[in-house]
C-alpha cells in the first residue's frame, strides 16, 4: 500500500474553494502514530502500510496556485521495524544511510585508545524526520542553505524546537524506493531533533500532538502527528 500522495490529488477542489474564499489553505494531516511497540493484536505492519501512517501532507494555496507542497515521516519505532523487516530489499547508498539512522548499533569494540562509539542508532538519540517539499518559488526554496528564508521547528506542548540539523537528500532511485511519494521536482531533507526538550528534558516523542512547521514568507506548512504510548 503506497502512500496516496500523488502532487495532483485535491486540486480541483482546493482551487474552487479558493475561488470563493479569496484564499485556500489544506489544512494540516492528522491521525493516530502508534510510537509504542505493537501488541499482538496490532503486529507491525509492511513498510508501506507503516511509511502511511505515519506519513502528512500540507499544500498552501492562493487562489488557484499552490505554493509550496510539503510531505513529511516521522521515523517512529513502529517504522523502523518495517524497514528492518524489508531492509534486504532496498538497495543503494541512501538505503545504506537509512539503515545506519534507523538500526545499527555501532561497530566492534577497537581497543581502548580508539573513539568512542555509542552502540546506539541516531534514531535512538534523535527525532528524524524525512521531508520532501516542492516550492513555488524556485529561488528561494531551500531549507538547509544558512541563509534561508524558511522557519522549522517541531512544536509540543506550545514549545518550539529547532533542528540540530538539516541534511540536503540527493535524489535517487534508492531514495525513491523507500519513500515513493517523492517526486523528481522536490527538495529532500533529513530533519534531524534533540529527542528531548533542551529547556525542558520532556521527550519530543512522549504520548501527545505533535506538529512540524515549515514557515516563511512565501508559504506556511504544518503537518501533525497524534503520538500513542512512549516506548523509551
Amino acid at each position: 500500500m503506497t502512500p496516496r500522495v500523488g502532487r495532483g490529488s485535491g486540486l480541483g477542489l482546493a482551487a474552487a474553494l479558493a475561488l470563493q474564499l479569496g484564499c485556500a489553505t489544506t489544512p494540516p494531516a492528522s491521525g493516530p502514530v502508534t510510537v509504542g511497540p505493537s501488541s499482538s493484536s496490532s503486529p507491525t505492519g509492511s513498510w508501506h502500510d507503516e511509511l502511511a501512517q505515519a506519513t502528512r501532507r500540507h499544500e498552501p494555496y492562493v487562489y488557484a496556485a499552490r505554493l509550496a507542497d510539503l510531505r513529511a515521516t516521522l521515523i517512529t519505532p513502529r517504522l523502523r521495524r518495517a524497514f528492518g523487516a524489508e531492509r534486504d530489499s532496498f538497495h543503494g547508498r541512501f538505503a545504506g544511510d537509512t539503515s545506519r539512522d534507523l538500526l545499527s548499533f555501532g561497530s566492534v569494540d577497537e581497543g581502548v585508545d580508539a573513539a568512542r562509539v555509542i552502540a546506539r542508532p541516531e534514531g535512538e538519540e534523535q527525532v528524524l524526520v524525512f521531508v520532501a517539499m516542492y516550492v513555488a518559488d524556485q529561488k528561494n526554496r531551500d531549507l538547509a542553505i544558512k541563509g534561508t528564508i524558511w522557519d522549522t521547528v517541531l512544536i509540543r506542548d506550545g514549545r518550539r524546537i529547532k533542528p540540530l540539523a538539516i541534511e540536503a537528500v540527493r535524489q535517487s532511485p534508492a531514495v525513491a524506493a523507500i519513500f515513493p511519494y517523492v517526486d523528481r521536482f522536490d527538495d529532500l531533507y533529513l530533519l534531524r531533533f534533540p529527542l528531548n526538550d533542551l529547556v525542558s528534558g520532556a521527550s519530543l516523542l512522549a504520548p501527545g500532538d505533535l506538529q512540524l512547521e515549515v514557515a516563511s514568507a512565501i508559504a506556511r506548512c504544518s503537518v501533525g502527528w497524534t503520538l500513542g504510548v512512549d516506548e523509551r
